[in-house]
């Protein structure tokens, strides 16, 4: 006997035998039985999921000998020239190549015709996409009042292309993607009729290699039956598919959890040197990455998720070690690099450069999270009490901000700050360290941040902008320490450069009078609410404006103005003109 491929062999024969498309197969069923099958029926899905094997088990039942009946003989002539595609009454045609008018033409002419054995006539047409724009055009009419014994039975796998007249006339199925546990079941229960030994896990690799389709499925395992024999092991399936050893993913791993870049990029190379897909081996890296990010957040999801043998031990130790924001951030950064490769002809160096940032990642988030950990009573503090922070030093009139204009960037002339030590305003040049004051590192510092902003922003309106969105975290033993948020990670990048940093540090150094290292970090999640340098400086400006108001309430001749005439006060505003004049 010739030997059959499985997807022919295996190929479902009645509507039980279908896999994977439970409401489509029940939907007909019922109809069959109820006789109310529809004139025309439009199947959509990708490859492989059963859409002509269902319009053929359709045409058997409702031309079964025994029939119309939902579960045909297959024994009759008509079930079995059905079959084996040679009735005169169940006409296959492939849209592809009979796309024109003419053709069209041709099949209105037919359908005159009655059937020769059966009760109908049932035409199949697959890829019916492929019609020309007249062609679907001329099928309208016959589509819409077909005669009685004709069904239409179209089949696609891009309804997109199917025009709006077309689908308002037939009944609309969608066949799903097979999910691939049901695959694999499927595949099991074919290896044990075939005597074919394979793990379960070889034939999970199998399915899910099949992308949600079954005839692929089956295809992939007369590959691997040809290549391998009965006797099938999980390496050689690798080897058939092109998969990259897990032994290379796990090292991967490790790599990432004991943050050893080095390690990374000799897993990397061994990828390229054993001819491996990096399009492959970076998608399988996320895969499991994304695996590790569900597991984290639910641990009970196990059993729902892929997570291999071979990674099990990293895998609990990634959980353990990484946080989900960490976990997230690699997923970014591998996600980003899979875009990157399809642009570029260095995917070798895109994939090297990628495993380097997430390893480096890991332990940046890691230093900076414990840093936000321990500070987290000077966050604490900052938000509720700020006289420590915001009042450092005495501050005359000329020095505090004005409510009316609290912008950095419209401060006139005349309200430039001169720090103390300074014969001239801060502005001119890039500030400096006073001379008369001690350049060593103080155990505890002070920072009014509403003046740190104004100062910077003297010189660089810009960049004091960017410094009100981060959150002072950390002031002691000479460290500042400002936080960004992940959706201001811009603002942190911007001033985390060589020559921004230069120039706030040096604008710290002259307010604290000491000497001090700023440091700007992403901001750890915390329960707790923070509150941004901006923010610190707007409630700083209403207390000033709330204490004006309250001492202007109380200065008699306002009170005696108040009494005499009634009314109310609207705003409070210092006279600046005086104020010049008292500088």
């Amino acid at each position: 006997m010739n030997y059959q491929v499985s997807a022919r062999k295996w190929r479902p024969m009645s509507f039980p035998d279908v896999i994977g498309q439970a409401h489509v197969v029940q939907t007909l069923v019922h109809a069959v039985e109820g006789k109310r099958v529809a004139h025309a029926y439009l199947f959509s899905g990708m490859r492989g999921v059963g859409k002509t094997t269902v319009a053929r088990i359709l045409a058997k039942a409702m031309n079964c000998h025994q029939g119309p009946t939902p579960t045909p003989c297959a024994e009759c002539q008509s079930c079995v020239e059905i079959a084996n595609g040679q009735s005169f009454d169940v006409m296959e045609i492939d849209g592809a190549s009979n796309s024109g008018v003419d053709d069209v033409r041709s099949l209105r002419e037919n359908i005159k015709i009655g059937p020769a054995k059966g009760a109908r006539r049932v035409y199949i047409i697959d890829e019916v996409h492929m019609l020309t724009t007249n062609a679907f055009n001329a099928l309208l009419k016959t589509l819409e009042e077909p005669p009685a014994h004709v069904i239409f039975i179209f089949a696609t796998s891009e309804l997109h292309k199917i025009p709006l007249t077309i689908l308002s006339r037939c009944q609309h199925f969608t066949f799903r993607r097979i999910p691939v546990q049901t695959i694999t079941d499927h595949l099991q229960h074919i290896v044990a009729q075939e005597a074919i030994t394979i793990s379960p896990r070889g034939l999970e690799i199998t399915a899910k290699a099949a992308d949600g389709s079954l005839r692929d499925a089956l295809s992939l395992l007369d590959q691997i039956v040809a290549f391998a024999g009965q006797e099938v092991a999980d390496h050689q399936i690798d080897t058939v598919l092109g998969n990259i050893p897990h032994e290379l993913r796990r090292e991967m791993f490790h790599a990432v959890v004991t943050r050893d870049p080095a390690r990374a990029l000799e897993v990397v190379w061994a990828v390229g040197d054993q001819g491996g897909d990096l399009h492959r081996f970076l998608g399988d890296l996320v895969e499991d990455v994304r695996s590790l990010i569900v597991l984290k957040i639910s641990p009970k999801s196990l059993g729902r998720i892929d997570v291999s043998e071979g990674l099990n031990r990293e895998a609990e130790e990634a959980v353990r070690t990484l946080t989900i924001d960490d976990l997230q951030r690699v997923f970014d950064i591998l996600t980003q690099a899979q875009d990157h490769l399809k642009h570029t002809e260095f995917q070798n160096y895109v994939l090297e450069m990628a495993v380097i940032k997430v390893c480096q990642l890991a332990a940046s988030e890691s230093v900076s999270h414990m840093d936000m950990t321990n500070c987290a009573k000077d966050q604490i503090t900052t938000s509720r009490t700020q006289t420590s922070l915001e009042t450092p030093q005495a501050i005359t009139r000329g020095q505090v901000s004005r409510t009316t204009k609290p912008s950095v960037a419209t401060r006139p002339k005349s309200q430039r700050v001169t720090a103390p030590g300074f014969s001239r305003p801060i502005g001119s040049k890039a500030p400096v360290i006073p001379n008369d004051k001690k350049t060593t590192r103080m155990s505890t510092l002070t920072i009014d941040w509403t003046e740190l902003v104004e100062r910077v922003g003297v010189e660089k309106p810009n960049l004091a902008t960017y410094l009100e969105a981060g959150v002072p975290v950390k002031v002691e033993n000479g460290i500042i320490l400002i936080a960004f948020s992940e959706n201001r990670d811009m603002c942190r990048e911007v001033m985390a450069r060589d020559d921004n940093q230069q120039y706030v540090q040096n604008v710290c150094r002259s307010l604290c009078g000491s000497e001090v290292e700023l440091k700007f970090v992403r901001l750890a999640k915390s329960s707790e609410p923070v509150k941004t340098i901006g923010e610190l400086g707007q409630e700083k400006h209403k207390k000033q404006a709330q204490n004006l108001r309250d001492r202007t309430l109380d200065h008699p001749s306002v009170r005696m103005v108040l009494d005499e005439f009634g009314g109310q006060i609207q705003d409070v505003c210092e006279d600046r003109a005086q104020e010049g004049e008292s500088q």
